[in-house]
């Protein structure tokens, strides 16, 4: 046995960086070093660099980096003391059994009791499935999906008979502590003392991380009771928001195929895996998250969501738009006939068939809209709806550039003008909570040509730009609502939020901050025509506006008084009116 130190000088000589991190982030040669995107954060460019000589790495952006064990630590969470026996494992160093220094020792040992009793949970489910009486429902259940024997063995899938108390006696037996076995997330403390079984009457999935090590469980009832699905908590080594169920058995083959093919279910996994789709992982009954695609992206070129057909499925490829563009990887999706799931359709029709359905799978984005829009259709309230639904997962972008790229199609497609399009999302991102935008959107699909300029609306803008001194009252008094042209409106929320963000500003930086082509004509216009007004007139003008605008929400508050029959309250805005601001 070799001491902790020496094992560690051992691997440092005989593991290259450049190979380890490959398993795991695309690289590629520069110069000297290797770059690739960061599994640590988002981005698009690569800034996570691989030196060989030095056998380190290092990224510009999230300034995260540090020598092999730095990086083991990091991807898999682990402390050193778990880095260093992987590592010597992995390439065949032997270290001394007593080894377990002092950083990091409490959390190790923590970690330790928890994989540990998850493997004995495992093995009791697995041989509750397999060996025992107790097992035949979940036996009957998997022969009637088509799930082999050999696959149940494979990926250790077990089942949890309906009893309170089964793993409770195997881990009391096994002198395991079962209040580690409630932060292990198995079993559930009793009000009164005491502790009961998490798993009843389920089958029952294992999660492994990348190190083959079972870190949580899935369950799944038999019947139509719910919940359907009972996943392990949050614990120390399980976080569904991070973990893909299958990724420890599917990386080398998504990183052969350079794609991944995301499914929502167990089943799918298995059903695919059985017909011999290997670059496939499955969600763990969770939205995707940013980690979940960060994982992904160091492996997969490309990845093809293959949901259920129905309105959560729609809905969950919606939402995974920002999170794939935030991330730059690349994403598809696939349409199944009405009423299949990936298990039903490859179990129905083949893998050739499927493949033939992921060779034709859409951008995301298109995606939603011919499935919304064969619902919908091209009415004004299909527009609006479309309208609502995707403005969320736009906002949520976080670089321009591709959100003027979708707005672009999102344009085209659902036959709206651009600057519509961009006026009522940064409406929408600047007042989410508001519900404006069905009846305003309504009003300018009604005849997006009927409304001309307004004469104000021209004043308005070429009062902001000539005289930005006046952006503070003007904001303040939410002059906006005074605009009835969108582009003008676009370029006046982009003035506004600027200046709340950072000030004044020059007319560059207020043109690169414009998405709409449109919007770039009306100030490119406005700021070569003559000043509408003189250094004397711009006070008057200001006042004018504040004036217009406290009478346009009065008006607005007599029609909602109207509305509601408040004759208390038209008294009052009576008096309000002929008061003018001054008056309030």
């Amino acid at each position: 046995m070799v001491s902790h130190q020496s094992a560690k000088e051992e691997i440092r000589r005989v593991a290259d960086i450049v190979e380890l991190v490959g398993q795991f982030v695309q690289l590629k040669k520069a110069g000297r070093n290797f770059v690739g995107l960061c599994p640590f954060h988002a981005e698009k460019d690569p800034s996570f660099t691989v030196n060989p000589e030095r056998q380190t790495f290092h990224c510009f952006g999230c300034k995260k980096g540090g020598d092999i064990f730095a990086f083991w630590m990091e991807y898999h969470n682990a402390t050193f003391p778990e880095a260093l026996r992987d590592l010597a494992e992995r390439y065949n160093v032997t270290i001394s059994d007593s080894f377990n220094p002092s950083a990091g020792k409490e959390k190790a040992a923590q970690k330790k009791i928890l994989f540990e009793i998850n493997e004995k949970a495992t093995t009791y489910f697995e041989r509750t499935l397999t060996q025992s009486s107790k097992g035949n429902a979940g036996r009957d259940y998997f022969n009637d999906r088509s799930i082999s024997k050999e696959t149940i063995i494979k990926f250790r899938l077990g089942y949890a008979p309906d009893e309170w108390d089964g793993l409770v006696k195997i881990l009391r037996d096994h002198k395991l502590n079962l209040d580690m076995a409630v932060q292990a997330g198995v079993l559930i403390p009793k009000k009164n003392g005491g502790y009961y079984d998490r798993f009843r009457g389920r089958i029952i999935f294992p999660i492994f991380d990348l190190r083959q090590q079972v870190v949580g469980f899935g369950g799944r009832v038999l019947d139509n009771s719910l919940p359907k699905y009972v996943n392990t908590p949050e614990t120390p080594v399980f976080h569904k928001g991070e973990f893909l169920y299958g990724l420890h058995a599917s990386y080398k083959a998504i990183r052969d195929k350079s794609r991944a093919v995301i499914v929502e279910g167990y089943m799918d996994w298995l059903a695919l895996r059985g017909h011999g789709l290997h670059e496939v992982v499955a969600t763990l009954g969770t939205a995707l998250t940013a980690r979940h695609v960060r994982r992904l992206k160091g492996y997969a070129r490309e990845a093809v969501i293959v949901f259920d057909s129905d309105e959560a499925g729609k809905a969950a490829v919606l939402k995974s738009l920002p999170v794939f563009s935030n991330e730059g990887l690349p994403a598809r999706a696939v349409v199944l006939p009405d009423g299949h799931d990936p298990d039903s359709f490859v179990n129905a029709n083949g893998l050739d068939s499927f493949l033939v359905l992921l060779d034709q799978a859409a951008p995301i984005l298109d995606f939603y809209l011919e499935q919304k829009l064969a619902q919908t259709g091209l009415d004004m309230e299909g527009k609006v709806r479309v309208l609502e639904e995707i403005f969320p997962a736009l906002s949520d972008l976080r670089t321009g550039t591709q959100r003027s790229l979708y707005v672009r199609r999102l344009s085209e497609r659902i036959g709206v003008k651009e600057e519509v399009v961009w006026s009522e999302l940064s409406v929408f991102m600047k007042r989410p909570s508001e519900k404006r935008l069905k009846s305003s959107m309504r009003d300018r699909l009604i005849d997006p040509k009927a409304k001309k300029m307004s004469i104000s609306d021209l004043q308005l803008l070429n009062l902001l730009v000539h005289y930005p001194q006046t952006i503070p009252r003007l904001m303040e008094h939410e002059c906006s609502i005074l605009l009835s042209d969108p582009v003008v409106l676009n370029i006046v929320d982009t003035i506004f939020h600027g200046y709340r963000q950072n000030g004044l500003f020059s007319h560059e930086k207020l043109m690169e901050s414009l998405h709409s082509e449109a919007a770039c004509e009306q100030l490119r216009e406005v700021l070569h025509r003559p000043f509408v007004y003189s250094d004397q007139d711009v006070e008057q003008a200001v006042v004018e506006f504040e004036e217009q605008v406290y009478q346009a929400k009065i008006s607005a508050s007599f029609q909602r008084a109207r509305e509601r029959g408040d004759m208390e309250r038209l008294v009052q805005l009576t008096k309000l009116k002929s008061q003018g601001p001054a008056g309030l």
